[in-house]
């Protein structure tokens, strides 16, 4: 990488944030919590209402806010990755997928927090209606060859007042040599983009976009996996009916079979999401 910026027990803990709270809640003195969070196997959701994560988005300016998109993939990966676990709670970190809405109502069944389901994808795509009325910029970086110039074209198209560049940086990020990426910064800080959407795929993006945190010159950076791939038409977009059935794993593992390994964790996780739930009422 560039250069590394140096900086509960296993289960459900539900946590509100008020007052000298916020100091327990908050290890990392970057990030204002702007709700009340939950936390699932040792991973925070942090923002769980859209108007809220949208309001702290628009108006942040001081520093930058790096947002996760987490899933129930995410939170699997987390539990035998604890630097990827460590980048997460440093995150505005919001529910991005049905399994992880299904475990935070186990979890406060009888609280009246109520944790909404907020899409990667409908999350950037806010975004970019935002920029594109308020002349901001959006910077794309990653995807396969190609990929992210072809979504921007796509987005072009749909917003023609947007301001938005484009880099594909390191073809394996996670062995990503220290000329590419002070490539891949230089691209993005000759532009100072508003928001920086990383498609360098999960964990790595989202590990890339913090250890470089001290040289990023924008105001917001969200990991958005494979949304680069479904605008430029390389991937065909999951219908949103499916997805509200909460069934968006069961399309892409269709459209892509090699994401099956992947899969088998979202079963794991629901699975022991059951088996904690069952270890609770015992």
């Amino acid at each position: 990488m560039y250069d590394e910026h140096k900086k509960t027990k296993e289960g459900f803990t539900n946590k509100r944030i008020i007052g000298s709270k916020m100091t327990e809640l908050d290890p990392s003195a970057h990030i204002k919590k702007i709700d009340s969070s939950i936390e699932i196997f040792k991973v925070k959701i942090t923002g769980t209402q859209l108007k809220q994560v949208l309001a702290k988005i628009w108006l942040q300016r001081k520093e930058m806010l790096h947002v996760a998109t987490v899933n129930p993939e995410f939170i699997m990966e987390a539990r035998s990755n604890p630097k990827f676990r460590e980048v997460l709670n440093k995150c505005l970190t919001v529910a991005d997928g049905h399994g992880v809405i299904w475990a935070s109502k186990l979890q406060v069944a009888s609280e009246k927090l109520k944790v909404e389901r907020i899409s990667g994808t409908e999350l950037v795509e806010e975004i970019l209606q935002h920029a594109s009325a308020n002349d901001e910029k959006v910077f794309l970086l990653g995807a396969g060859g190609g990929v992210a110039q072809k979504a921007a074209l796509a987005m072009t198209k749909k917003y023609p007042s947007l301001n938005i560049a484009w880099f594909s940086g390191a073809q394996t990020v996670k062995v990503e040599k220290d000329e590419e990426a002070s490539m891949t910064i230089a691209k993005i800080n000759g532009f100072e983009p508003d928001y920086l959407l990383v498609a360098y795929g999960s964990p790595w993006q989202d590990i890339w976009i913090e250890e470089n945190r001290s040289y990023l010159r924008t105001r917001v950076a969200i990991g958005v996996g494979g949304t680069l791939d479904e605008w430029a038409g390389t991937v065909k977009p999951c219908p949103a009916w499916i997805d509200r059935l909460g069934f968006k794993w069961m399309w892409r593992m269709i459209q892509e079979p090699w994401r099956f390994k992947r899969i088998v964790k979202v079963l794991t996780f629901g699975f022991l999401v059951l088996k904690m739930k069952l270890k609770e009422m015992i």
